[in-house]
């Protein structure tokens, strides 16, 4: 059984491809529901129904977690370039005395 150390290392582990392939059995799953429930299959679109239950809150929060790596990244570009500009204007300052 994974530990939540492994669980933890493992979701560091995913990437976009991933994350696309997780939508796409959505999609899968969602047709499938559908279909079954065309053809009154009622148990089998019970069990769709449970699956789409795990994976679309897990695809909710890949998504979360790419935006808030996105955003984290370009906070540090930009403290980044607020602290080169800081150093730009220091030495400005010091060559103008």
């Amino acid at each position: 059984m994974a530990t939540k150390k492994d669980t933890a290392t493992m979701a560091t582990m995913v990437r976009e491809e991933d994350l696309e392939e997780m939508e796409g059995l959505r999609r899968e799953l969602q047709n499938r529901c559908d279909k079954a429930g065309n053809d009154g299959r009622v148990y089998l679109m019970q069990q769709y129904i449970q699956l789409l239950a795990v994976v679309s809150p897990e695809i909710d929060r890949v998504h979360r977690r790419f935006k808030r790596e996105s955003l984290a990244a370009l906070r540090k570009v930009h403290k980044g370039l607020r602290r080169q500009n800081r150093g730009d204007g220091d030495e400005e300052t010091e060559d103008d005395q």
